[in-house]
């Protein structure tokens, strides 16, 4: 029998977590001697948003024959679904997102390099894995990623987002260094 199970509790302090400021201002930091993080920007990468929506919070388990399939967001949830465009050496920048994310490649092939978590950051140490045109693959809420086409044809793919109700789709990350790239 084939079991998939995606389940999306805990969104809500993602939420709070994404809506709480720093007391500390800039000027503040810079007398400490702190720098603010530099995050990478998206170059060569168009997302296109063609429908949100807000399925409040849903558990599904649909099972036909030998196939069962579950789906669980215990907190108040939108769909996100975007069509997205990469450019030859375009890249999201690295960046993660407060939910998963259910990505479809529809032409090219997108390298996707994740970032390894350690503690309360990242250790400098990346995987990659390519995904050519008809393959898909999910992206976990919270894991800090980048999506580069380093094909010689425009990448495209579809994503439907899992988010906290009206949470962005995208939080910006600083480059991990290391093996990571840029």
């Amino acid at each position: 029998m084939r079991y998939s199970q995606i389940t999306l509790g805990g969104l809500t302090a993602a939420a709070l977590f994404l809506g709480c400021e720093d007391s500390t201002t800039s000027r503040q930091s810079k007398q400490l001697g702190v720098t603010e993080p530099a995050m990478t920007m998206a170059v060569g990468f168009t997302s296109t948003v063609i429908a949100r929506g807000n399925a409040g919070g849903f558990h599904v388990n649909s099972k036909v024959g030998d196939y069962n399939v579950e789906i669980n967001a215990q907190d108040n949830t939108d769909f996100v679904v975007a069509n997205i465009s990469v450019v030859p050496g375009g890249t999201s920048g690295w960046h993660s997102h407060p939910g998963p994310v259910l990505v479809v490649v529809k032409t090219g092939t997108i390298t996707f390099y994740r970032a390894r978590a350690h503690g309360d950051g990242n250790d400098g140490i990346c995987s990659s894995t390519n995904y050519p045109a008809g393959s898909a693959f999910i992206e976990m809420g919270g894991q800090v990623a980048n999506a580069r086409n380093e094909g010689a044809v425009d990448a495209t793919v579809t994503a439907t987002y899992f988010v906290p109700a009206g949470a962005p789709t995208r939080i910006d990350q600083p480059a991990p260094g290391g093996n990571c790239p840029a």
